[in-house]
């Protein structure tokens, strides 16, 4: 193996360790703060503490794990496996850079298909036990979880519109090098789409569905299946981020310089910056766009009208020019 070759696997791991370890230690503080955001924004004169969320889940860390006897093999594998597969999309999501492994695997189809499994491993962690509360809270969050296979789908055949490989990667490499005023409009319609039907974080209702659905869980596996469900909410808002915003990523190849620390020090505070603005808009819109009884609904017709506006201004841009 030569040594360039060993050096840019080097820089891979080490970018995808940097990555990793920023988005795991961060999970807990973005969804504190969207509560806290949400809260505020609701009027509600005591607000909760951010820092909170990092507390419960260490609290139900230390509790000591029961589990039901029916389908506790179940119960014990699937809360892992969600986590397992949420840091599987979690990697091909870049936060400060690209040039990480499997970088060239960064389909919002991969992405999204991770996120779903993830989404179905703490369902079946839901149902195993047969308990009546918690399985009916997973079929009524399967049932509003099914709207955004459509939103999916019609956000792959826009991205491969606007993208030669319609993967992240190739997202930012041209943005970093071709004009992206043309397809702006397009992509922030899909971020705002594939946020709105897949982060359910920030709103009361959505919140107390996934407590029921996990209130059989208890210990570590209370613990992970908790920390899986705040994951997916992230990774939701870190792919939207990416796609307005893939400007703000570094790429490799400014790494080689002897100044490696002020670009990767000034992509890390972008994206910071960019997370707090998504858990600002997230919480805005649970709180003035898709609130009350029929959030659900609401959320699965403004997603789907998102994609396909996105669609239209695609193929409108393209005509006029």
């Amino acid at each position: 193996m030569t040594s360039p070759v060993l050096a840019a696997r080097m820089q891979a791991l080490l970018l995808a360790g940097c990555h990793m370890a920023l988005v795991m230690v961060t999970v807990p503080v973005w969804i504190g703060l969207l509560r806290w955001m949400a809260a505020m924004m609701e009027g509600e004169r005591r607000l909760p503490d951010p820092t909170a969320h990092w507390r419960t889940l260490l609290h139900a860390w230390r509790q000591v794990g029961v589990r039901s006897a029916a389908g506790a093999q179940v119960t014990a594998v699937a809360p892992w496996l969600a986590l397992a597969a949420g840091m599987m999309a979690a990697l091909l999501v870049p936060s400060f850079a690209t040039g990480m492994p499997g970088g060239d695997l960064s389909d919002v189809l991969v992405i999204g298909g991770l996120l779903e499994m993830a989404f179905l491993a703490l369902v079946v962690a839901a149902l195993a036990p047969g308990l009546a509360r918690p399985g009916h809270t997973g079929l009524r969050v399967v049932a509003g979880g099914i709207m955004i296979q459509p939103v999916m789908l019609l956000a792959c055949g826009v991205l491969g519109m606007c993208l030669p490989d319609g993967t992240l990667a190739g997202l930012v490499r041209q943005a970093h090098v071709a004009d992206m005023n043309l397809v702006r409009a397009p992509l922030a319609l899909l971020a705002g789409a594939l946020v709105v039907a897949g982060v359910g974080e920030g709103d009361g209702t959505t919140s107390r569905l996934s407590a029921a659905m996990l209130e059989d869980l208890a210990g570590p596996d209370r613990a992970v299946a908790q920390y899986a469900r705040d994951l997916l909410a992230v990774v939701w808002m870190m792919l939207a981020r990416d796609l307005i915003w893939p400007e703000g990523i570094v790429e490799p190849d400014i790494l080689s310089r002897s100044w490696v620390l002020v670009p990767m020090l000034v992509a890390v505070a972008l994206w910071v910056a960019h997370m707090l603005l998504a858990c600002g808009c997230v919480a805005a819109i649970r709180v003035f766009v898709v609130s009350g009884q029929r959030h659900a609904g609401w959320r699965a017709g403004l997603a789907l009208l998102c994609a396909v506006m996105a669609g239209v201004l695609l193929f409108a841009g393209r005509g006029i020019s």
